[in-house]
């Protein structure tokens, strides 16, 4: 037992421990230096302004930067825009992306229509709101009680213009 207790602090066994070191730091370093080299470590692009710029025409732009457009949200609508142009970016222009980032692309929706407001006037605000929410439209919690009409029956008043997507 004596004997196997000396060999630990025998000189054989500690210049193994210093050579196992020496393997197990080159080998951590040769794999940092792998990995930096695979992932492309500190090799960015900077994102352009793609904002007011058609789908067609972003695309182009990103792919000659070697990233990838991907359409996320198609809901918004703005009047004054042209359909299926960019109205926001993920990442935001001027932020550092590694080459084949994708980036995410708001785009205008071309395909709203202006629709005619179904009758709710003389229904009771209950009915009025699952009819207008049945048929796609958002209704606000502000109502006005006109004593007059009845309880719990609606008075219209429209202050936006209302669309719809068809």
């Amino acid at each position: 037992m004596k004997k196997f207790f000396s060999y630990f602090i025998s000189v054989s066994f500690f210049k193994q421990l210093l050579a196992a070191a020496i393997l197990l730091v080159i080998l951590i370093q040769a794999l940092s230096w792998g990995l930096r080299s695979y992932t492309g470590y500190n090799q960015t692009l900077t994102v352009p302004r793609l904002e007011g710029l058609s789908f067609d025409r972003a695309q182009d732009v990103l792919k000659k930067l070697n990233l990838k457009a991907v359409a996320s949200d198609t809901l918004s609508f703005v009047k004054d825009q042209d359909p299926f142009v960019v109205l926001a970016q993920q990442p935001a222009a001027g932020e550092k992306v590694k080459i084949g980032r994708k980036i995410y692309l708001s785009l205008n929706d071309g395909d709203f229509a202006t629709l005619p407001l179904p009758e709710v006037v003389q229904l009771t605000r209950r009915n009025a709101v699952s009819r207008l929410r049945a048929l796609g439209f958002t209704v606000s919690d502000s109502v006005r009680y006109i004593d007059a009409i009845g309880k719990s029956f609606v008075e219209l008043k429209i202050h936006t213009h209302l669309t719809k997507r068809r």
